[in-house]
């Protein structure tokens, strides 16, 4: 059993803009009410393994991929995350509570990454430190000063995927190494407003009006050659898709959707995204493993 130390560095990391944002938040969403429902899936759970939590949060998904998928073209996968913060004063916190208080969509997620395998190397779009774009490891959360305000044994990952044409994989690779190296890619407090007044909107609004594409926003279309510099986590994470995608690019385009207003579980509802496995950020590799038990095809996406 691995064994995490954990440092609570709190609110002391935290940016005066985005306790602002929290401050200004909380006032517009005061008098709102959140309900969350939970959809049944179809799923396989993981049976006779060791599980450092409950088995709740393990889940290997029946995708519904089949051998034609992977004759030609890749995959990109995505991480949407439910972090648990220890120090539960955190500014970080209390924006995970906000942006959950405000999403019309049932799922649960605060923070989302981008890889290009199964491994446990993802790239995420956070604050703290230099580097707004880092990489992110559910399994040694350590080495992220912002996943390290999280205890990895009860934070959860949903981990997703998406077939794309080799040309499609290559761009979106070649885009994240390049603004990876660059850092010109930066995470804005602000957007997080942005993006919560939008979802709060939708919430107020049916079903099927509320979700990603269900209704013609105010603010439409954006095209990806308009690439701004300030994000959150999930407005870069649709930019890349919209930039690189071109039918993730059709979809915002024909359903009036502008990349800058997109939460983290909108990017449940891009179309091509099926969920494989979901577990706790410390049980990360043995999720991926017994997955690509149950779907051997995808072997090759999981680093030794």
């Amino acid at each position: 059993m691995k064994t995490f130390m954990h440092k609570n560095v709190g609110a002391s990391f935290a940016p005066r803009a985005l306790q602002a944002v929290l401050v200004v938040s909380i006032v517009l969403l005061a008098s709102c009410r959140s309900t969350k429902f939970v959809d049944e899936r179809t799923q396989i759970m993981s049976d006779g393994l060791e599980i450092n939590a409950s088995d709740d949060a393990f889940k290997i998904y029946d995708s519904g991929f089949s051998k034609e998928d992977f004759k030609d073209g890749k995959f990109l996968f995505m991480r949407l995350y439910l972090p648990n913060y220890d120090n539960k004063a955190s500014s970080v916190n209390m924006l995970k509570k906000l942006i959950t208080f405000v999403d019309p969509n049932p799922e649960e997620a605060s923070h989302s990454s981008i890889g290009f395998s199964l491994a446990d190397d993802f790239y995420g779009l956070t604050l703290y430190s230099t580097k707004d774009l880092k990489r992110e490891s559910c399994e040694n959360p350590e080495t992220n000063l912002y996943m390290k305000l999280c205890n990895p044994y009860t934070s959860t990952q949903t981990t997703m995927a998406i077939k794309v044409t080799d040309e499609e994989y290559e761009a979106a690779q070649k885009l994240l190494e390049k603004d990876f190296a660059e850092q010109k890619v930066k995470y804005w407090p602000t957007k997080n407003l942005t993006v919560g007044l939008d979802s709060l909107k939708r919430k107020n609004l049916s079903r099927s009006k509320g979700r990603l594409g269900g209704r013609d926003l105010k603010k439409g279309y954006i095209s990806p050659e308009k690439k701004e510099k300030h994000f959150v986590c999930s407005t870069y994470l649709a930019y890349v898709l919209q930039k690189c995608v071109k039918n993730v690019d059709k979809f915002f385009k024909e359903r009036n959707i502008a990349y800058d207003t997109i939460g983290p579980t909108d990017l449940y509802y891009i179309p091509g995204f099926k969920i494989l496995f979901c577990s706790t950020w410390v049980d990360y590799q043995l999720a991926a493993a017994e997955f690509v038990q149950a779907e051997p095809l995808f072997s090759k996406y999981l680093a030794d």
